[in-house]
């Protein structure tokens, strides 16, 4: 028999990163998935993402609604009643051995608690990162000591989950998955020039700052952009607190600018194909901080979200003021600035993650007894 493992997706992002572990397992004769879809993915007003997977002929095992209609702190601890149920009935109907669980959204936590309830192995990518902007340290960390096995990006953040008492044999810089797909599609595929003045803008709220004020920095961001002869695409926020406003926020920005457009979602495959053929990415997504230095693409990050994440030579900081803004779209634009990233040292992997985590669970699963009962490192 195979050992089943088990993946939770709410977020578009999610399948981006999970997509070549799974189409490893499809390969795999030790194991295989299931995969339960829930969160944004069943919203129509976030593109109705499910559609992307099922394009991509993953089987989808289950879903569920888990998107509260407030849009509110209510709202979101609403949703995380929801998705606690939906969890809470995926564990009683379905037969899985362990969960795989990515990064750090504050959905994962019915997961885990259900997860460690049925006594099940929970192995988490994507930890030891810092993002001292947003609420997702404390979720990320919450799930790092629950966690059996981790699976990092780079040793820096190795050495950051080692350093919160996680016995050394569960802790391994694999890179990123994310990484794993990109190679394969920069691989003999070159640069569109008719899409040259192309950007993508894509900005969260800073969940952490009560006095944030993601309207008025996102028009500093506009107005900024506007001093430029580019064709800006601006994807949608992630579900968090005031999403629904900010997207309706933009709309009303960009009505009557014809070089800005608004897309819900553009697809895993879409997203990428747009990074690529881009003269740099706009605002303070993950995506411009780990994917996007791959495509030797510069990157503008605003403000303090991603404050404590490891940054590539490819990403320009500034902070939420429409002067810094504009330099550094400037910056991004010049050719020694370009020139200068094209052969920087990249640290995120180099390929081939997907095997390594399936070969690194395997040989854990050979003393089960060793990987459930989990001990502080001094």
């Amino acid at each position: 028999m195979k050992y089943k493992l088990a993946f939770f997706t709410s977020t578009r992002s999610d399948m981006t990163i999970f997509e070549p572990l799974l189409n490893e397992i499809k390969k795999s004769k030790n194991f295989e998935y299931l995969l339960f879809v829930h969160g944004t993915h069943l919203e129509k007003k976030y593109g109705n993402t499910i559609n992307d997977i099922q394009k991509h002929n993953f089987k989808i095992s289950s879903k569920f609604k888990s998107v509260n209609k407030l849009d509110d702190e209510l709202g979101l601890v609403k949703s995380l009643e929801m998705t606690q149920r939906g969890v809470n009935n995926i564990f009683r109907k379905y037969k899985f051995d362990s969960v795989v669980v990515l990064g750090d959204r504050i959905e994962r936590l019915p997961i885990i608690s259900a997860a460690i309830a049925y006594r099940k192995f929970i192995f988490h990518i994507h930890g030891g990162e810092i993002t001292a902007g947003a609420l997702d340290d404390q979720v990320r960390h919450m799930i790092t000591k629950s966690a059996h096995l981790h699976f990092t990006i780079c040793n820096r953040y190795k050495k950051n989950v080692l350093s919160m008492g996680e016995e050394k044999f569960r802790v391994h810089n694999v890179g990123s998955l994310g990484i794993e797909r990109i190679l394969k599609i920069l691989k003999g595929n070159k640069k569109n020039m008719n899409y040259i003045n192309q950007v993508i803008l894509t900005y969260h709220p800073e969940t952490l700052d009560k006095n944030f004020s993601w309207n008025k920095n996102f028009s500093k961001i506009i107005k900024a952009l506007d001093n430029f002869n580019l064709n800006v695409i601006i994807t949608s926020p992630g579900h968090e607190k005031g999403s629904k406003k900010q997207i309706n926020f933009i709309k009303k920005q960009i009505k009557n600018k014809k070089n800005f457009s608004f897309v819900k979602s553009l697809g895993v495959n879409g997203y990428f194909d747009k990074i690529k053929n881009s003269v740099f990415v706009i605002g303070n997504s993950s995506s411009g901080i780990i994917e996007v230095p791959y495509f030797k693409v510069p990157t503008i990050n605003i403000g303090l979200r991603q404050n404590g994440r490891f940054f590539h030579k490819s990403v320009i900081q500034c902070d939420n003021e429409y002067s810094s803004i504009k330099r550094s779209i400037i910056k991004a634009k010049s050719k020694n600035f370009i020139n200068r990233i094209e052969n920087m040292k990249l640290y995120f992997g180099k390929g081939g993650t997907s095997k390594k985590i399936l070969d690194i669970i395997r040989k854990n699963l050979k003393n089960k007894h060793k990987l459930l009962n989990k001990q502080f490192q001094n």
